[in-house]
């Protein structure tokens, strides 16, 4: 019997839902209402999916100026591969820091860079070089919050642009007139024993710029201990250094700056910068002054509570 020909419109439609189910990608016998595929997401989401290490958030978000400032920093990547080596506020590494687990670590701030007022970013870094920095949301922001801060601020703004107006300046060693701004701006009072008007009426204590007699003030302070070179591990961010250039002279007290760094060296000697006039510094090695450019020199310290 023969074959009839096969409706050439039936051929048509036949091809056109074959074609339909190659396009849809779906399987024979699927449902025409299955669920779609979701998308890919954003450029952005599938940056940060992909991110091997991320810092999600802060907290506390803001601190000192002169760090300390124990931190718990979210985000991921912290264990699942390679190790964290180092955690930094800004361009300064962190004291110490501690990975608690993949999404969560801890560290303690170092002091702002200059002990500027700003926020800056948190950068965590893998022993692979892999590393992030914590983007606009998650930034670290260095405020003004204790008396040390209120010192240090008014030291680093005014360590080479002297604040003139206010306390005007000793020609021959501002020094001690610049420690002890300081010293009102951390919050001491001035009083009939320490004092200077210097600007005003020309009048002062010797105890604001010799010395010997500032020396003397400062150990006469319920709020001071004194230490020595080798109790330099006792020394902190805003302490005050006395300098003997020359002891075998006997005349004591020759220079004075104020701690401004403390840093503990990998073999476990202690390095110490200084702020200061006369020689306008804002981290002047301790160890070179006295060794380098003062040959047998001494000094010791007035650590402040």
């Amino acid at each position: 019997m023969p074959l009839r020909a096969k409706n050439p419109l039936l051929l048509l439609a036949g091809m056109a839902a074959v074609t339909a189910l190659a396009l849809t990608g779906c399987a024979a016998g699927a449902s025409s209402d299955a669920p779609v595929a979701a998308a890919a997401g954003s450029g952005e989401d599938a940056a940060a999916a992909g991110d091997i290490v991320a810092v999600a958030s802060l907290s506390p978000a803001s601190g000192s100026l002169s760090g300390g400032t124990t931190v718990t920093v979210a985000g991921h990547g912290y264990t699942a591969g390679s190790a964290v080596v180092s955690v930094s506020f800004g361009t300064e590494p962190a004291a110490s820091f501690a990975v608690v687990d993949d999404g969560m670590l801890s560290a303690v701030t170092p002091a702002a860079l200059d002990f500027a007022v700003g926020s800056v970013p948190v950068t965590v870094t893998l022993a692979d070089g892999s590393q992030v920095t914590s983007p606009a949301s998650a930034q670290y922001a260095y405020e003004i919050v204790t008396p040390v801060d209120s010192e240090m601020s008014y030291a680093f703004t005014y360590w080479k642009d002297y604040n003139l107006d206010a306390w005007s300046v000793f020609s021959d060693n501002d020094c001690g007139n610049f420690v002890n701004q300081a010293m009102v701006a951390r919050g001491w009072e001035q009083s009939a024993d320490w004092y200077s008007d210097y600007a005003t009426t020309g009048d002062y204590s010797l105890s604001w710029i010799r010395g010997n007699e500032m020396d003397d003030y400062y150990a006469s302070r319920p709020d001071t201990t004194r230490l020595t070179l080798e109790q330099r591990d006792q020394v902190k961010i805003g302490d005050v250094v006395m300098f003997d250039w020359d002891p075998a002279n006997e005349n004591g007290v020759d220079h004075t700056m104020i701690v401004s760094k403390v840093t503990k060296n990998a073999d476990g000697t202690i390095s110490i910068g200084l702020v200061g006039h006369t020689v306008d510094a804002q981290y002047r090695d301790l160890d070179t002054a006295i060794t380098v450019e003062n040959p047998g020199g001494t000094a010791h310290f007035w650590s402040i509570a």
